[in-house]
């Protein structure tokens, strides 16, 4: 949830400092909305962002995004309905911090911090087209916007997790798929579970989870990880603590599809805030009636990999590693 409000909170500052977009933020006052919400098969609760752009020519937009009212609608309905079936879910508006979904730090007051969130399992299929909607108390629409979810993800290569896997500095892991249609681009992650122990706290082991995320907006279908960089990513997240005692339990590959209208928008941004580039804020948004990303991401996860004997040693005793205590 970090990253969608990340993301957001880019997008939505992209309306408040730019006097180069296709509207003027000293004319007069208009009721602009900014959407961010990324739809997922695998979750079972649903999270959408609908806020203003604010305007307001006697204070500074650093100070205007501190008041509520100027940043967030109190009196809209917001619905989700999905084209295939005709089924429609209105969603309910809640703070995000009651949920455990903070804001991060950014120039926005940080509570309360309005989403709205569907909390029913089952509705989002694959391949399915949805329509995000927010309507005024009169029934006018505020805003609207459709996409597509990205087709399930068939993780092929590694086939399956019978055998270990071996990491050596110079061998290269290699992640394939397929599937994955309505994807504009690809994020591999792997997880890592590992158990710790602290001998000057007591002697019971503890779980401990690392999400490594290796590569993201990839648009081929396959990617190959460098043994050595799997070294190096234990090396710089894990504490060099004589007291602690590690075991590596096994990983987990993720390959994540982004979709399309998300992956356009990140490309336009990176396009447009490059040195050699114009600067000019772009305003790319798949929205009616507002501005803004509304998108979906599914992912496929391959669990239960584990490391060869091998690997493991060259974990206990080898030059990135050594100093980590793996047993």
């Amino acid at each position: 949830m970090n990253k969608l409000v990340y993301v957001l909170s880019l997008f939505s500052l992209t309306f408040c400092i730019s006097c180069d977009n296709d509207f003027d933020l000293n004319e007069e006052w208009k009721d602009i909305p900014v959407t961010y919400g990324m739809i997922s098969p695998e979750d079972s609760v649903q999270y959408i962002r609908i806020e203003r752009v604010f305007n307001d020519p006697d204070r500074s937009a650093l100070e205007v995004a501190q008041i509520s009212d100027s940043v967030y609608y109190d009196d809209i309905n917001v619905t989700l309905t999905d084209l295939n079936n005709g089924k429609s879910y209105v969603l309910d508006k809640i703070n995000g911090n009651n949920y455990n979904h903070l804001r991060d730090d950014g120039i926005f007051l940080k509570d309360p911090n309005y989403l709205y969130r569907l909390d029913e399992k089952d509705v989002i299929f694959q391949k399915h087209k949805y329509q995000l909607m927010a309507t005024k108390e009169n029934g006018d629409t505020l805003l609207s916007g459709i996409t597509e979810v990205v087709e399930d993800i068939n993780i092929y290569h590694p086939i399956s997790n019978a055998n270990p896997i071996v990491l050596k500095y110079i061998s290269r892991f290699n992640v394939a798929w397929d599937g994955g249609a309505n994807a504009g681009s690809y994020d591999v992650l792997l997880v890592f579970h590992l158990k710790e122990k602290d001998s000057s706290v007591s002697d019971e082991w503890k779980d401990k989870t690392l999400t490594w995320k290796v590569v993201e907006g990839l648009k081929e279908f396959k990617y190959s990880i460098v043994g050595k960089d799997f070294y190096v990513f234990l090396q710089s997240n894990l504490d060099n603590n004589p007291n602690i005692t590690r075991k590596f339990e096994s990983f987990d590959v993720k390959v994540r599809g982004v979709g399309k209208e998300l992956t356009e928008y990140i490309e336009v941004l990176n396009a447009n805030l490059g040195i050699t580039s114009s600067q000019q804020i772009p305003t790319y948004t798949n929205m009616t009636n507002g501005y803004g990303v509304f998108t979906s991401v599914n992912t496929q996860v391959l669990s239960g990999l584990y490391l060869s004997w091998v690997t493991k040693d060259s974990l206990r005793v080898g030059k990135y590693t050594k100093d980590l205590n793996f047993e």
